[in-house]
């Protein structure tokens, strides 16, 4: 049974200073609260402040969960249902950023035989589909690879597992630069512990390429395979290996070469049984969580370094001090830190936290605590979305202020210095200019929100001459 994750999300500020920003922004669902109690989508500033929530969902299309992807055509697509419990896992959504609207796409109840309940979301392929994998349903009962078209909304099931090649996929897909796909089943195969396989999309052709056993691994549950800079694949199972309590493995899709390089063992504070998938930081290591073990037995982070093949523990989780416990989610990378997180079963110390560790020092630190009235109880990692914004950024604040930042109604820009008749453009996340305001000689300049949706937005200060003063962000709840 799926332990329920909570979801974190972050919207990032400007990473990048050139004249053309990029902004990193990470996005997110919780399965409940928000205005209406069926979920929200939210965002969290690059240091863990100014957590505002963005879309509210309904009964329509409520209960998101999983993660989602950004499409070509901009918007965003992820996975919800309209009950909560194990069948909830029954529709796509579109969500469009700029008109801050959802929509149901496609429903996977009702049409079951070509799938239904999906556990960790869908990945954007090479042409520009959207690629998943359902944990039942299809022809045999076992699941289904599809594809949906964003534009179309075109769902197709691809492939219908068979238990004999592999059963319940409830990972994620991977797609390498040569067009196949890839992925893990939970059950089935040749000795009933999942398999991994691969897909030919040209050739509409499935292999199962390793059977997973009790002695090197077994039962991959959440986990998504990864390509590290070696080039050979990397994930984690539940179960198997030398202590029954999970293992690291690569796959060298070359050779067919699979190898087990770690097991967990359970019995010592290193920790054991990892659910999710690994994460290849900037500095090359791997990053995961076990579920349990280490310290306090809620589990722990750890670093693997694939060139000297070496495991280090650096964090225990301890819910007695209301940091989480049993993590099942996979890190994301901003800038120099990661950021994940973790639920926490314990209703005394809240519905779950939000983590950033430092690379720098491995350090990890709390950012949020999610509370039943806001956002709480969703499943998926960080969407991770770089936006070109177009304004250049110009580290010069000193000559105005604005207060409040965030704000609700309305916000007041404050002229410290002498400016020649300045203005003042807005822009939203795309770029796209959505309010200006002509200051002339006034010291003080009021922004009405003007039933703008909730987010960030960019500012632009320029005097009569086009010469650009300086800029900022600000976020509206």
């Amino acid at each position: 049974m799926k332990k329920i994750k909570v979801l974190m999300v972050m919207i990032m500020g400007v990473i990048s200073i050139n004249t053309n920003a990029q902004n990193l922004v990470l996005w997110g669902t919780c399965c409940f609260g928000g205005t209406n109690g069926y979920g929200s989508i939210f965002q969290i500033d690059s240091s863990g402040n100014n957590f505002h929530i963005v879309y509210s969902f309904d009964s329509t299309n409520g209960f998101p969960h999983d993660n989602m992807i950004q499409a070509n055509n901009g918007k965003i697509y992820g996975l919800g249902g309209t009950t909560y419990g194990i069948y909830e896992r029954d529709y796509i959504y579109e969500y469009d950023p700029i008109a801050n609207t959802a929509t149901k796409v496609h429903d996977f109840n009702q049409d079951t035989t070509n799938g239904f309940i999906t556990w960790s979301g869908m990945i954007k392929g090479l042409d520009g589909k959207l690629y998943g994998l359902c944990d039942s349903g299809g022809m045999y009962h076992n699941g289904v690879i599809y594809s949906f078209d964003p534009n179309t909304h075109n769902y197709t099931n691809l492939f219908s597992f068979n238990d004999t090649l592999g059963g319940h996929p409830q990972g994620r897909l991977l797609q390498l630069n040569n067009g196949m796909l890839y992925g893990m089943t939970f059950n089935g195969g040749a000795f009933g512990f999942g398999v991994i396989f691969s897909y030919d999309l040209t050739a509409n052709n499935y292999m199962d390429i390793k059977n997973f056993d009790s002695t090197t691994g077994a039962k991959p549950y959440y986990s998504t395979l990864i390509q590290a800079t070696d080039g050979k694949l990397y994930g984690m199972t539940e179960l198997g290996g030398l202590f029954d309590g999970g293992v690291i493995f690569n796959y060298d899709v070359t050779s067919n070469i699979y190898t087990d390089i770690f097991d967990f063992d359970c019995s010592n504070s290193n920790g054991c049984r990892p659910l999710a998938s690994l994460f290849q930081a900037s500095n090359g290591k791997l990053y995961g969580f076990t579920y349990t073990g280490g310290g306090s037995l809620y589990g722990t982070i750890f670093i693997y370094d694939i060139i000297t093949h070496t495991y280090t523990k650096r964090y225990d989780f301890d819910l007695t001090n209301g940091n989480g416990s049993n993590p099942t989610g996979s890190f994301v990378q901003a800038g120099n830190n990661l950021f994940a997180t973790v639920q926490c079963t314990n209703l005394n110390y809240g519905l779950g936290v939000a983590i950033k560790l430092k690379l720098s020092t491995g350090v990890a630190y709390i950012i949020e605590n999610f509370i039943t009235d806001s956002c709480w109880l969703s499943a998926g990692d960080f969407l991770a979305t770089t936006i070109d914004t177009g304004i250049p950024y110009i580290n010069n604040n000193e000559g105005f202020n604005l207060f409040p930042n965030p704000f609700t109604s309305q916000t007041t820009l404050t002229l410290q210095g002498t400016y020649h008749h300045p203005s003042l453009f807005i822009y939203n996340l795309l770029g796209q200019e959505v309010q200006n305001i002509y200051a002339g000689s006034n010291k003080q300049i009021v922004i009405n929100r003007n039933n703008l949706p909730g987010g960030m937005y960019f500012y632009k200060l320029m005097d009569d001459d086009k010469q650009v003063i300086g800029t900022g962000k600000m976020v509206m709840w």
